[in-house]
């Protein structure tokens, strides 16, 4: 007759195959010995030799041999406590770790913080909806704006000096003289479409991108520049502002009165782009010449050469929600243009 064992090993079934493979690959996992990492070996030319799976371990056991030498000579004992495993490697050395991190794969170390070379992160862009870029509708990367070209960082705006007293050139003596407080009113006005050119120009602003500056210094009082422009009536004005954010256009309008307003917004001068300041060197004025009214930017006080020019815009005051902030950096600034 056959044994019970015998029965057994006849008798199989997938799960019990399966049962016995599992048993045996995790009696194979536990008989393998874990398998060593790098090892640390110190040695010397006298046969001295530790080696230690660690660069902290591998130093310790030098230093214990050392103290152990050195108290069975009766010598004192050493200090270690300066003394680490990356120390004594010259890891921590600056022009080694300024090469070490310039290693090829040195970006995949997450928890290191980098001293030199601090890699740039590369952000995969998103997947795209269609499969692909050539599927997708051409969009403009920003909005279009037809002055950009005046904030270049190339057209350096005139150096600011306000020590410097040698602005009275003879050249330009006369023109001055045409726009200062000592001649009538209409006589300042007709000088000033000559001179504006030479007094200012437009260059970057750290206000708001694009400013007004001096180009050469101005008395307190004196004519700058007017605000030219096509004259409409107020009620065009909210018709022509809607016009112009539907195209991506900046707005440029300067009230005279009640009822006219000056667009400089595609035809006007370099006075649109005079900025708002809490503390402004300037001020705007409406004068009559020939019985037409023109706004006209005067000098609040003396302006410098390479100084920015701006003015007080005068905003009323509007609720929480509606607030412009101002960019002016005045020592005294309201934080809000309204």
């Amino acid at each position: 007759p056959k044994t019970v064992e015998e029965e057994e090993s006849n008798f199989s079934s997938p799960l019990m195959l399966w049962l016995q493979q599992e048993q045996k690959r995790k009696e194979s996992i536990t008989e393998k010995k874990p398998k060593k990492g790098l090892v640390f070996e110190i040695s010397s030319d006298d046969g001295f030799q530790i080696c230690a799976e660690s660069i902290e371990d591998a130093w310790k056991s030098l230093t214990d041999k050392v103290q152990e030498a050195r108290s069975n000579a009766r010598l004192k004992q050493l200090s270690f406590a300066g003394v680490n495993g990356l120390r004594m490697l010259g890891i921590l050395h600056d022009a080694v770790v300024f090469l070490i991190e310039q290693l090829s794969g040195a970006k995949h170390c997450r928890n290191y913080k980098f001293r030199f070379h601090k890699p740039e992160e590369a952000n995969e862009p998103p997947l795209n909806p269609h499969g692909s870029a050539r599927a997708e509708v051409h969009l403009r990367q920003s909005a279009f704006d037809m002055f950009n070209f005046l904030a270049s960082k190339h057209r350096q705006p005139p150096e600011y000096n306000p020590n410097d007293e040698e602005e009275e050139e003879v050249q330009l003596k006369s023109a001055r003289r045409a726009t200062s407080m000592d001649l009538p009113m209409p006589m300042r006005f007709r000088h000033l479409k000559k001179t504006s050119k030479e007094a200012v120009g437009v260059y970057r602003s750290p206000i708001h991108g694009r400013g007004l500056f001096c180009k050469r210094n101005i008395d307190a009082g004196e004519m700058v520049i007017e605000y030219a422009g096509n004259v409409i009536r107020s009620i065009q004005t909210d018709k022509r502002e809607k016009y112009y954010d539907s195209k991506g256009i900046g707005c440029y309008m300067f009230r005279i009165d009640d009822s006219e307003v000056v667009d400089a917004t595609m035809h006007g001068n370099a006075a649109r782009f005079i900025n708002h300041s809490c503390e402004p060197n300037c001020y705007s004025r409406v004068i009559n010449i020939d019985g037409q009214k023109h706004i006209v930017i005067f000098a609040m006080r003396k302006i410098y050469r390479g100084e920015e020019l701006t003015y007080d815009y005068k905003f009323p005051i509007e609720d929480a929600s509606n607030k412009l902030p101002c960019n002016c950096g005045a020592k005294k600034c309201r934080k809000f243009l309204n």
